[in-house]
């Protein structure tokens, strides 16, 4: 323990030397591992031969790296989302896909970009929305102002009368495009606020569809209450959901998966379900094979205590269970051993 301790401190320290000089493919991985480049150091060992002199003492650390690579990729995750709570975005983007190709498994890196990208498009939207509003009462206290405009004799008239009906039509797209995005997370109150706006600026037009399905179901009233609780059961879903992605702690997934298993019937969490399966799924993998490679090193007591931990997620894990059946005999017998 004490040796596998004192070798991940080395891996974790930018610019320390190890203790043992091991030549060339040695002197790259700890280059690598000094510029945080985990991706990198993996890709020496595995394209090290087994018929190199090097290759038993480079695998040996190959667990070791991996867990540092962890262990970064999760402080990242915490400082993207930090600052996208602070509303630095480019920030946030930029460190993301600055670490992405610098970790042996950048997958959750993505998925957190891609969730910060929804929200950053989530709240963009809302001021959007917020403003075309504005803009279209504004406009609509004056519908005629471009002919009255027009008949005007001044240039500078006849200039601001065609801006006037390009922001008009500018305005109808925006107010349609924000609309059509509400109304497919099913904010139905917001989607027909934007989408009458744009059909009051152009009257003349048949009412569309959106805005006549909006209309429907907010005017039925147990519509209207079923649509406000599936808001606050999304809210809810996606705050427990981002607890996890900030702290990275087994029991936020867990928490956040069985409130999506007791609203399985609701169609309106079916992405937030598949998403936090996902990430069980990808989780549960990632300790069952690092609890094999501290198995593999004689460090049953740990493998024990990762298996046992990430245990809740698939409790009825065939192969999980046989894992915890055997390291328990394992601990059992060195106890017996020990007495004796």
């Amino acid at each position: 323990m004490r040796r596998t301790s004192l070798l991940l401190a080395t891996l974790l320290t930018a610019g320390c030397h190890t203790l043992i000089n091991l030549g060339n493919q040695q002197k790259k991985v700890e280059e690598a591992l000094a510029q945080k480049n985990y991706a990198s150091a993996v890709a020496i060992i595995d394209n090290t031969g087994s018929d190199h002199p090097q290759y038993a003492a480079l695998q040996e650390q190959y667990p070791d790296i991996r867990q540092a690579s962890e262990a970064y990729r999760s402080q990242i995750q915490q400082q993207a989302v930090s600052l996208s709570n602070g509303q630095q975005w480019q920030q946030a983007f930029e460190l993301i896909d600055n670490t992405i190709p610098r970790v042996v498994d950048p997958s959750s890196l993505q998925e957190l970009r891609d969730a910060l990208q929804t929200k950053q498009t989530r709240q963009l939207n809302q001021l959007l929305a917020e403003r075309r509003l504005a803009q279209a009462r504004a406009l609509l206290l004056q519908p005629d102002l471009a002919k009255t405009l027009d008949h005007y004799s001044d240039p500078d008239a006849h200039h601001e009368a065609s801006q006037v009906l390009k922001e008009r039509e500018q305005l109808i797209a925006d107010l349609k495009r924000l609309g059509e995005y509400y109304a497919e997370r099913q904010n139905w109150q917001k989607a027909r606020e934007l989408l009458d706006a744009s059909h009051r600026l152009t009257p003349d037009q048949p009412v569309p569809e959106l805005l006549s399905r909006a209309r429907h179901i907010l005017n039925n009233e147990q519509q209207q209450a079923r649509a406000r609780q599936d808001h606050a059961l999304q809210a809810k879903a996606e705050s427990l959901m981002a607890q996890y992605q900030q702290s990275g702690q087994l029991k936020d997934l867990l928490a956040a998966r069985a409130f999506l298993n007791s609203q399985r019937g609701n169609e309106a969490l079916a992405k937030q379900r598949a998403r936090t399966e996902q990430w069980c799924r990808r989780r549960f993998d990632e300790e069952m094979n690092t609890g094999e490679a501290l198995y593999a090193r004689g460090q049953y007591q740990e493998a024990y205590r990762i298996w046992k931990q990430v245990h809740p997620l698939y409790p009825n894990n065939v192969e999980l269970n046989k894992k915890l059946e055997r390291s328990q005999r394992v601990l059992n017998n060195l106890r017996t051993l020990k007495d004796s």
